[in-house]
C-alpha cells in the first residue's frame, strides 16, 4: 500500500499553495517542541499498520504540507540540507529537522540510508536550531557549509514511510480516543494536525483551547461530537491570523475532516454485529401495528434470583466474568449521548428532569413521576427526601452493586426524593441468560430494560409463590399483567452492548426490593435495598423508603393496587447533560438543546413519533407513541445500516439514517 501511495508522488500535492505556505509550515515548530507530551501509556494504540489507517488522499495532503511534494523538494530544495527559517533547525530529506533530534535517534534513522561522512558531518547540527541554539546567520552558514551533501527523495520518502509516519501515527493514538471509529480522510485530518502542533491535547493555556476540546470530543466518541470537530480546527485560526499559511492548513485540514464525515456518516471500524436469530425478529416488519396492551396472567420472567451458581458454565465462564461495557460508545444507554464534557458530579433539580421529559417528549400518567437514573450515585448518601436538588455522582453500573439511583419527582412542588438502587441485572443474571442461549434453547432469562418512559401499576411480584411480594410496582398496566417491550439480551457473550439481541417480550421489569444482604436478586428489574415480610406484609429498607415518597405505607394496603406512576428511566449523562445546559444557560438555545437532549424512545409521543412511524413503514398508530414495535422496526433498520442498534432516535440519527424526521442536518454542538 504504501508503494502505491509513493508511485503517486511526482505530481505536485499541494496545487495552490504557494512556495511560501510551504515555507512556514516547514519552517514551524511547534510540533517537535511538544513531542515530549507524547506517552506511550494511554490504552488507545494504533491496531493496525499506518498504511491501513489513513486514505491516500490524507497521506498525500500530509506529504505535501510536510515536504513540498516531489515537485518541491527536487527543484527547489532539490534534495540538499535546508534552513527553512522561524524555529527550525538544519532539515534534511522529508521535513526532518536535526536541531530537535538526538545524536542516538539521527544516527539510528539516517546510518543505513546516506554515506558516513554525511552522517558525522550533519551530526555537528544536531540540537541547533533558531533562535535558541543557533542564530539565523549561523544557520545560513551551516546551509553553505553541508551544501554538496544530496538526499535523493526516493530515500527521503522512505525514511519519512518508515520512521517518520509510525511515530506519528503513534503520538495521534497515543493522544486521542475512538479513532478507529473515523473514516480514514477523518483521521488523516487529526494526522496532519498532530504533524504541524505535536499532541499536544493534554498542553494548558489558551494556545491550546481547541486541542483540549478535540480530545474531549473524540474521548466522548459519539456521531455529533465526531462533526463538531471541524469547527474546532478551524476556530485555531484565531493562533495564526486568517491570512497565514497555517490558519490555511487548519482550514484545509477541516475539508478533510468533513469529507471523511460525508463519505461515512456512520462511523468505522466496528466489527460486524453478530445478530442472533430469532422469532421475535421477524415482529417489527414493514406494515406492523404498534401494540400497547398487556400480557395479562403470571408473567414473571424476571424472578427472584437468589441462589444462582458462580459455577464455571459454557466457554469456561462464570458470573465473575461478567462486566459492564467499558465503551460507552458501544452501550446502547450511552452511545447517542452528545459531546458535552464529562462532568463527573452535578446537582439534579426538578427542572432539569422537567427537561428531560420536555425533550424525550414523554407522554405521562398523571400525578408523581418516577426517576431512574443508571449509572448513578448520590454524593455521601443512600438517600435525600423532600429536596430541591440532590447532587449525583455519573458513574456506571457493574451488575453487582447499587449504581444506580431511583427517586420522585413532585411535579407540583417541584421537590425530589432519591434512593441508591439498581436497574441492571445482577451478574447471575447475565451468566444465566449466557448459558440458556449456549444450550439452544429461546426461554431467555435475564436482560437490560432499556431507557425510556415505562407505565407501573402497583400489585403482586411473583403471586402465589414463596417469593411473592405484594405491593411492588407492576411494569404493567394492570396489577397482576406485563407490558410488551423491547429488552435487551446478552446471547453471545457475558457483556451488553450495542450489537446484542433485541427481544420484544414481556418481561415484567418490576420494581421491589433487592432483597439481599449484599448485592441484589435482579433478573431485569429495578431494585432497591430493602426486603418484605410475607407474613406480615412488611416492607424495608430504602424500597419502603420509596413506597412513602409514592404515597403508600411501610405495611401493605389492598387500597394500594391499581394505583399507577410513569417511570421515567434514563442515563445519570443525560441527566448531567440536562443540568449542564441549564446551568450554562444554554437550554434555552433551541438547536445547541435539541441536539443535546432532544431522543425519541420508548414512551415517547407526538407528532416526530407519527412521522418515524410512517419513515420506518408502521402501520398508523393513533396514539403517536413509541411501543415495541416502532422501537424494534428501528433497532432493524439501525441494525441492517449500521451494523448495530440502541433504539433511540437522535437529531445525528436522523442524519445517519437519512430519514429526515428532525430535518436530516448535522445538529449544532455546545
Amino acid at each position: 500500500m504504501v508503494k502505491s501511495k509513493n508511485d503517486a508522488i511526482g505530481k505536485d500535492n499541494l496545487k495552490g499553495v504557494a512556495r511560501r505556505d510551504i515555507e512556514q509550515s516547514l519552517g514551524d515548530r511547534e510540533a517537535e517542541e511538544n513531542s515530549k507530551l507524547w506517552r506511550r501509556s494511554r490504552s488507545s494504540v494504533a491496531t493496525k499498520p499506518w498504511p491501513e489507517l489513513i486514505s491516500k488522499k490524507g497521506y498525500d495532503f500530509i506529504v505535501g504540507w510536510e515536504t513540498g511534494g516531489k515537485a518541491y523538494y527536487e527543484k527547489v530544495i532539490k534534495g540538499k540540507p535546508i534552513w527553512p527559517g522561524y524555529q527550525s533547525g538544519i532539515t534534511i530529506g522529508c521535513g526532518y529537522d536535526l536541531g530537535y533530534h538526538t545524536l542516538a535517534g539521527f544516527k539510528a534513522d539516517w546510518s543505513h540510508s546516506i554515506p558516513a561522512d554525511d552522517v558525522k558531518r550533519l551530526s555537528a547540527t544536531i540540537g541547533l536550531h533558531t533562535t535558541s541554539t543557533m542564530s539565523e546567520a549561523e544557520a545560513k552558514a551551516w546551509v553553505k557549509k553541508l551544501s554538496d551533501i544530496v538526499v535523493s527523495w526516493d530515500i527521503a520518502i522512505k525514511q519519512f514511510d518508515a520512521a517518520k509516519m509510525p511515530d506519528l501515527i503513534a503520538q495521534l493514538y497515543g493522544g486521542l480516543d475512538n479513532l478507529d471509529q473515523l473514516h480514514e480522510d477523518s483521521r488523516s485530518a487529526l494526522l496532519s494536525l498532530v504533524f504541524n502542533r505535536g499532541p499536544a491535547f493534554k498542553k494548558t493555556g489558551d494556545r491550546y483551547m481547541e486541542m483540549r476540546k478535540i480530545a474531549s470530543l473524540m474521548t466522548a466518541g459519539t456521531a455529533i461530537s465526531f462533526a463538531a470537530i471541524p469547527a474546532q480546527l478551524r476556530s485555531m485560526k484565531r493562533i495564526w491570523g486568517t491570512k497565514s499559511s497555517l490558519s490555511k492548513r487548519r482550514e484545509e485540514e477541516a475539508v478533510l475532516y468533513e469529507n471523511g464525515l460525508k463519505t461515512m456518516l456512520v462511523v468505522k471500524g466496528r466489527p460486524s454485529a453478530k445478530i442472533v436469530k430469532s422469532p421475535a425478529m421477524s415482529r417489527g416488519a414493514k406494515g406492523a401495528k404498534e401494540n400497547h396492551d398487556d400480557i395479562t396472567g403470571q408473567t414473571d420472567d424476571n424472578e427472584i434470583d437468589d441462589a444462582a451458581p458462580q459455577t464455571r458454565g459454557p466457554a469456561g465462564k462464570s458470573a465473575a466474568d461478567v462486566k459492564w461495557n467499558a465503551n460507552d460508545a458501544e452501550q446502547p444507554d450511552y452511545s447517542h449521548l452528545s459531546g458535552l464534557a464529562k462532568t463527573s458530579t452535578f446537582k439534579l433539580t426538578a427542572e432539569d428532569l422537567e427537561n428531560l421529559i420536555a425533550f424525550n417528549s414523554f407522554a405521562l400518567v398523571d400525578g408523581l413521576v418516577i426517576f431512574a437514573l443508571r449509572g448513578a450515585r448520590l454524593v455521601g448518601q443512600d438517600k435525600c427526601e423532600g429536596v430541591s436538588s440532590c447532587e449525583i455522582e455519573d458513574i456506571r453500573p457493574n451488575h453487582r452493586d447499587y449504581r444506580c439511583v431511583i427517586g420522585v419527582l413532585n411535579r407540583t412542588t417541584k421537590k425530589l426524593w432519591a434512593y441508591k438502587a439498581s436497574t441492571v441485572p445482577n451478574a447471575n443474571a447475565v451468566m444465566k441468560c449466557f448459558t440458556i442461549a449456549k444450550s439452544g434453547s429461546k426461554n431467555y432469562e435475564g436482560n437490560v430494560l432499556p431507557t425510556g418512559c415505562y407505565t407501573y401499576t402497583v400489585g403482586t411480584h411473583r403471586r402465589g409463590t414463596s417469593g411473592e411480594i405484594r405491593g411492588v410496582l407492576r411494569l404493567s398496566k394492570t396489577s397482576d399483567g406485563a407490558s410488551p417491550v423491547l429488552a435487551l439480551r446478552s446471547l453471545t457473550d457475558l457483556t451488553y452492548d450495542h450489537k446484542d439481541f433485541w427481544d420484544n417480550c414481556a418481561p415484567a421489569d418490576n420494581i421491589h426490593p433487592g432483597r439481599r444482604a449484599t448485592s441484589f436478586s435482579s433478573l431485569g428489574c429495578l431494585t432497591l435495598p430493602g426486603d418484605y415480610d410475607m407474613s406480615a406484609k412488611l416492607h424495608s429498607g430504602l424500597w419502603a423508603d420509596l413506597r412513602i415518597a409514592l404515597g403508600m405505607q411501610k405495611t401493605y394496603q389492598t387500597s394500594d393496587d391499581g394505583k399507577q406512576f410513569s417511570c421515567v428511566l434514563l442515563t445519570a449523562r443525560d441527566a448531567a447533560f440536562a443540568v449542564s445546559l441549564r446551568e450554562t444557560g444554554k437550554i434555552t438555545d433551541a438547536k445547541v438543546a435539541n441536539s443535546a437532549l432532544q431522543r425519541l424512545r420508548f414512551g415517547s409521543q407526538g407528532a416526530a413519533v407519527a412521522k418515524l412511524q410512517k419513515a420506518l413503514g408502521l402501520a398508523p398508530d393513533s396514539s403517536k407513541l413509541i411501543g415495541p414495535m416502532t422501537r424494534q422496526a428501528l433497532t432493524n433498520l439501525q441494525t441492517k445500516q449500521l451494523k448495530w442498534a440502541d433504539g433511540i432516535y437522535s437529531p445525528m440519527m436522523d442524519v445517519e439514517l437519512g430519514l429526515g424526521v428532525f430535518g436530516g442536518i448535522i445538529p449544532a454542538t455546545t
